[in-house]
């Protein structure tokens, strides 16, 4: 029995149910009526092939989760390694021009200088230090992160679109390998610019890595467990941010603290080998003699019986009703394509966009205000991790929607009043705290919600175009963190999440919904 989709254009659904049953050569319920079948058509045959072939979750959704959500340490550790890179550091004159005697000031530039001291206190040298990043070259060091996070948008939009066309596995494999290679090679960099072109090239596949490992997750298991599998797949954010201070306090220079995590990195990447196509990514394009072998394979591992699965997915391919062309092909313009689907592409963007500036906004902001960075970095990545079961339970308990239009609106409503605390209060760090917390709850709803907004052809896609709109965000967010007076940043960062909730408002709720598999 070939597992390709059939051919024929079926003209009505009564058509369709009496063709499926001669194809498949199985006994439809008598009962069973033409409203069913559009119902099934719609998506909820999903539950046929996927659930029904290998459980909701089993041993191999395990194993496959724990490695695919293990990739984004090596992304966390690119993004936030800028706090070691570039910390504040005290610098004072010691040469002028013509030799001149002045008694120079700490951290005051000269016009007339010719050479700085500066004052380490996290390493031997760091970014500010050796490419001299202060004074008129101060923005240099907000630059390298935006720089980073520009490759990342970069890389969201060009992987999604390798992942969506090519595979999962293939898009992630690419991802990682570039990833390994400019990692290993920008603590050689000789200069300050050749620095940030290896940065860009390392946020484009950081970025690959990180959508195409999150989508993976979700397309694996079933809809009742999506909640506990986008949380699991973001918790190790939280761990990664942590190990940070670790991979800092044993090296010597910024040059050793990126060569340690790329190393780790490496590691971290054998084990994708590992992981096989996602099964559903495979039914989405026709291949269905691929998917009934990686499903038979999962299903042996989590020791269910095996002699249904090639029926299951004979009837949810001819039941998909879209010829063979149509599903292979997909892109962008898809996004645009209907009014319904514009408008999620588009409130989602915005909404990641907010979520994006508030968390890298936020969290260099606490990291500037405290005295022992080591201990701050180490307790926003705790943070982040208890985060992750909360929006796992707001899921469930009160839908995507409303988790999202409630987290967002708990940072506006922090950042509202962190603008009427004077600097230095033991305040403005309680209430970044509480902000940045909210931050990552949101994020921790959003990974799942995106992902099941839209149908398998163009979910990766989505998911890295509104994952594009939080790199912008985080791209503008180090240069509006350190405007004065300190009430500005607070103000943006209220206003973006109150924005972003308004156009959560108006996107449907996804919680319970089978994930589509046809535009």
């Amino acid at each position: 029995m070939s597992l390709r989709f059939n051919p024929l254009i079926l003209k009505n659904y009564e058509v369709a149910s009496n063709f499926i049953a001669d194809s498949i050569k199985i006994t439809m319920e008598r009962d069973r009526r033409v409203s069913s079948t559009v119902r099934l058509l719609e998506s909820d045959f999903e539950d046929d092939y996927i659930v029904k072939s290998i459980g909701a979750f089993g041993v191999w959704q395990a194993t496959v989760c724990v490695i695919a959500a293990f990739v984004r340490l090596t992304a966390i550790w690119n993004m936030l390694s800028i706090v070691f890179l570039t910390p504040t550091t005290e610098f004072i004159c010691t040469q002028f021009e013509n030799n001149a005697t002045i008694k120079a000031e700490n951290s005051t530039c000269y016009s007339n200088c010719v050479e700085y001291k500066y004052y380490e206190d996290l390493f031997d040298e760091t970014l500010i230090s050796e490419f001299g990043l202060i004074c008129e070259n101060a923005w240099k060091a907000s630059f390298t992160q935006s720089m980073l996070m520009f490759g990342f948008l970069v890389g969201v939009s060009l992987f999604g679109w390798i992942s969506d066309r090519y595979g999962r596995r293939i898009g992630l494999i690419i991802s990682s390998f570039l990833n390994i290679v400019f990692m290993s090679a920008v603590p050689f960099s000789p200069s300050y610019w050749i620095f940030n072109g290896l940065r860009f090239f390392i946020g484009m596949a950081s970025g690959g890595a990180m959508i195409i490992s999150l989508v993976f997750i979700i397309e694996i298991v079933g809809p009742q467990h999506r909640e506990a599998a986008g949380s699991l797949a973001i918790m190790p954010d939280g761990l990664a941010q942590a190990l940070l201070s670790v991979f800092a306090y044993f090296a010597v220079d910024w040059r050793m603290f990126l060569m340690e995590y790329a190393i780790t990195s490496f590691f971290i990447y054998v084990f994708i080998i590992c992981l096989p196509e996602s099964p559903r990514w495979l039914m989405s394009k026709g291949n269905g003699e691929k998917a009934l072998e990686v499903l038979t394979r999962a299903a042996k591992r989590n020791k269910l019986n095996t002699s249904a699965i090639r029926e299951n997915i004979a009837m949810a391919l001819d039941e998909m009703l879209v010829n063979d062309k149509e599903v292979r092909k997909s892109s962008y313009l898809d996004l645009f394509r209907t009014k319904k689907i514009a408008l999620k592409t588009i409130s989602s963007i915005m909404i990641w966009i907010s979520a994006g500036a508030c968390y890298f906004g936020i969290n260099q902001y606490i990291t500037f205000i405290g005295s022992n960075v080591y201990l701050i970095v180490i307790l926003l990545g705790s943070i982040q991790i208890p985060t992750c079961p909360l929006a796992m339970m707001m899921n469930k308990t009160f839908g995507r929607r409303i988790s999202t239009v409630v987290t967002l609106s708990v940072i506006g409503i922090t950042m509202t009043i962190l603008i009427f605390v004077p600097p230095g209060h033991t305040g403005c760090t309680i209430l970044g705290i509480i902000g940045f917390a909210a931050t990552c709850t949101t994020f921790g709803v959003l990974c799942v919600y995106v992902s099941e907004l839209f149908p398998t052809p163009l979910r990766t896609m989505a998911y890295g175009l509104s994952s594009a709109g939080a790199k912008i965000g985080a791209m503008v967010a180090p240069f509006v963190a350190t405007i004065n007076p300190h009430w500005i940043p607070s103000l943006i960062f209220a206003v973006l999440p109150f924005i972003a909730s308004m156009f959560c408002v108006i996107l449907p709720e996804t919680k319970g919904r089978q994930l589509q598999d046809i535009i």
